[in-house]
């Protein structure tokens, strides 16, 4: 998963770069952000195949198991798919809650997720600037 550009919002203080994702189902979607006065989650304990799980799901608002892999809904055929071992992690680390209904799984982010994964959507977004 990757961000495609990133939106700039100016205010009169500062700058703020908003990462956005393009998908063929959903089309523009900005990641949100942390809030001004948010702390910033400590995101520099996650390998980045987590960090993108988290971004994924952010982006998504689900992940589904298809396969034996957790992807998006939306995701093309040239997008990683996420281990089963990075979805336990998370989920044992409360980042991730799942839902299983029949034969099929599918997990969002709990609230410490959301906020791990908006501090990583931050992060990337600093970075690219």
């Amino acid at each position: 998963m990757s961000i495609d550009y990133f939106e700039v919002n100016m205010t009169a203080d500062r700058l703020q770069f908003i990462p956005v994702i393009e998908s063929p189902k959903r089309g523009h979607v900005p990641l949100p952000l942390l809030a001004p006065d948010e702390p910033r989650a400590p995101i520099t304990n996650l390998s980045p195949a987590k960090r993108a799980a988290l971004i994924a799901c952010l982006s998504a608002g689900t992940l589904h198991k298809r396969r034996g892999v957790w992807a998006a809904p939306f995701a093309s055929t040239y997008d990683k798919p996420i281990s089963g071992v990075t979805i336990a992690d998370l989920r044992r680390m409360d980042m991730l809650a799942l839902t299983v209904l029949g034969k099929s799984a599918s997990v969002r982010l709990t609230t410490r997720g959301s906020w791990f994964a908006r501090t990583a959507a931050a992060v990337m977004a600093h970075e690219a600037s």
